[in-house]
C-alpha cells in the first residue's frame, strides 16, 4: 500500500527522481560540449540510473522467487 505522506511505497520513485539531471551546451567554438547540472535538464547520469534500476530488478527478482515458493506445486495425474 502506498502512503504519500510517509513516502512508503514510493521508494523507487524517490530514488529515480533523486538522480541529478543535466543540460548540455555546445561551446561557442563548436569544438566541445559542456555538461551543466540543471533541474530543468532532460538527461540523467546513466551510471546512477543503472544503479537504481539494478537495485529495483534485484528486488523484483526476490519478490518473484518468494511468490513462486508460496504458490502450490501442480501435481501430475
Amino acid at each position: 500500500m502506498r502512503n504519500i505522506k510517509t513516502r512508503q511505497g514510493f521508494e523507487f520513485w524517490d530514488r529515480l527522481n533523486a538522480i541529478p539531471r543535466f543540460s548540455f551546451l555546445l561551446a561557442p567554438s563548436g569544438s566541445r560540449i559542456q555538461k551543466f547540472e540543471d533541474i530543468s535538464g532532460n538527461w540523467i547520469d546513466v551510471h546512477e540510473a543503472q544503479k537504481v534500476m539494478d537495485a529495483a530488478q534485484d528486488e523484483i527478482n526476490e519478490l518473484r522467487e518468494r511468490l513462486e515458493r508460496l504458490q502450490p506445486k501442480a501435481v501430475a495425474p
